[in-house]
């Protein structure tokens, strides 16, 4: 008799498909208030702080708008994930189940980008606050 039609997936694996969903949303979200937050302060140093700092307010902006664009990527990828596992945990298939790629990229993304502030930050106070 053969294992393979009686296999049966077990309620926890749905519900690690559900928190893994969470937690890249969770992830959105945040990266997406950093590039909201980002875009408040260089639009209000635009407006307030004259033209000493259009060209860093420009550098943000589009920094954030980047890390906007990468936001919305990750909701996107936390969705189409969510429902391919959840498909393949129904059709009770074998994985693979895991992506190693995407989660490294997106951490050296955000990475390289929290560089680039600190740097800039650095390189601000370093100028005497301008």
């Amino acid at each position: 008799m053969s294992g393979a039609g009686l296999r049966r997936t077990e309620a926890k694996a749905f519900f690690a498909n559900e928190r893994t969903f969470l937690h890249w949303m969770n992830m959105s979200v945040t990266t997406g208030s950093i590039s909201a937050a980002l875009l408040g302060v260089a639009g209000h140093a635009h407006r307030n702080w004259g033209s000493d700092f259009t060209v860093r307010a420009v550098g943000v902006r589009v920094l954030a708008l980047v890390m906007m664009a990468i936001s919305i990527g990750m909701a996107i990828y936390a969705a189409i994930n969510f429902k391919r596992r959840g498909d393949m945990l129904v059709q009770k298939l074998d994985g693979p189940y895991d992506n190693r790629v995407l989660p490294v990229v997106v951490t050296c993304v955000l990475m390289t980008f929290l560089t680039v502030v600190w740097i800039g930050s650095i390189v601000s106070y370093m100028e005497g606050g301008k």
